[in-house]
């Protein structure tokens, strides 16, 4: 290797720890810098809240003490009080309420959060949802519309419960058209349809039943059940009737089933192909049923599966108005060695349950 090659080796080693270094240096400065800004920040939070939460109480409590100006606010400030008036909001009811939403007109919050709603943070756009939703502003509702079909679980929840606090009349069929979203849970979205009026709510689930596919009409019945149980029977007979083939939904019409008015359909899925199915109708003629549903708990004794078969025992068992001499006639009646095993083992185990009570 000549002289002349190894001057540039060394000289490209040389430049090359001198941009490690430098590198290192504006890391450790950037790291100085973004340590001072949330110092900064934290320190602006802190004297934010010092400064507005006597001022926020004072609004809900004494009223007539704040006829003077408020303080100024930069931007920044602007956010940690917002934030502040938003967790007071969610944590008072009436009247204390409404003098929190005459502060948020003097703050002039709501063209604030309009351009929050529209802008890049995602933060400030949960927020303006929010507050939105809170102050019950009218003409965001069509802009609100957007983040309930958001891909993101938090936003289109978030907006779902700002158009139920806008409109509910309008805000419903809305939240319904997005009942097929699995990330959705059917209890929280029960959560937020609670405190409907309860007309309101029915007659709005069942309109988008009318038109809803089997997995639709499954969560729409599950979660009228949650509501209202009674009134989910009506989409429960739509289930049997128009899907007699979908075994999640008709598990779950079974499941929820309350009304006997519902035992002719019922008793019509005993020759279902599916045995889930035949199952949840042991299960619903125990729950639903009399004594004259005792010859077909009798037939399913003898059915191809053996879940259905010991539901199906537990259920004869347990039937309103059948006795031990009627039980025991029943069984002297069997044929089937598979539906004698099964009662036999059915009819043990009720009694080690009630000696195991005395």
């Amino acid at each position: 290797m000549s002289g002349t090659d190894s001057d540039v080796i060394v000289q490209l080693v040389w430049y090359s720890s001198a941009v490690l270094l430098l590198m290192t240096l504006l890391l450790l400065v950037l790291t100085l810098f973004m340590h001072y800004e949330r110092r900064q920040r934290e320190k602006s939070r802190q004297q934010a809240t010092e400064q507005w939460t006597p001022i926020l109480f004072s609004w809900i409590y004494s009223p007539e003490e704040n006829a003077g100006p408020l303080p100024q606010l930069n931007a920044e400030r602007f956010g940690f009080v917002v934030q502040l008036w938003l967790q007071l909001e969610q944590t008072v009811r009436g009247s204390a309420s409404s003098r929190l939403a005459e502060l948020a007109q003097r703050l002039k919050l709501i063209p604030v959060m309009k351009q929050w709603l529209h802008g890049y943070s995602t933060d400030k756009k949960l927020t303006a949802i929010m507050a939105l939703g809170i102050v019950q502003e009218k003409s965001a509702f069509a802009d609100l519309i957007p983040h309930v079909l958001d891909k993101r679980t938090i936003f289109s929840l978030v907006a779902a419960r700002a158009l139920l606090a806008i409109d509910p009349k309008l805000g419903l069929p809305v939240i319904l058209s997005q009942i097929h979203r699995d990330d959705w849970s059917v209890s929280r979205l029960a959560g937020l349809l609670v405190r409907l009026p309860h007309d309101l709510m029915v007659r709005s689930i069942s309109e988008c039943a009318e038109k809803a596919t089997a997995k639709e009409l499954r969560r729409l019945i599950k979660l009228m059940h949650i509501l209202s149980p009674i009134d989910s029977q009506p989409l429960i007979q739509q289930a049997l009737v128009h899907y007699p083939e979908e075994m999640e939904l008709l598990t779950t019409a079974f499941a929820c089933a309350v009304s006997p008015d519902l035992l002719p359909l019922l008793r019509q899925q005993v020759s279902n192909s599916q045995w889930e199915v035949r199952v949840q109708l042991a299960k619903a003629l125990a729950r639903l049923g009399d004594s004259s549903d005792a010859p077909l708990l009798v037939k399913m004794l003898s059915d191809p599966n053996w879940w259905v078969r010991y539901r199906s025992a537990q259920s004869l068992v347990a039937l309103p108005g059948i006795d031990e001499t009627e039980l025991q006639l029943w069984q002297q009646q069997l044929t089937d060695p598979f539906a004698i095993a099964i009662l036999s083992q059915v009819k043990e185990e009720q009694q080690r349950q009630q000696q195991g009570r005395t």
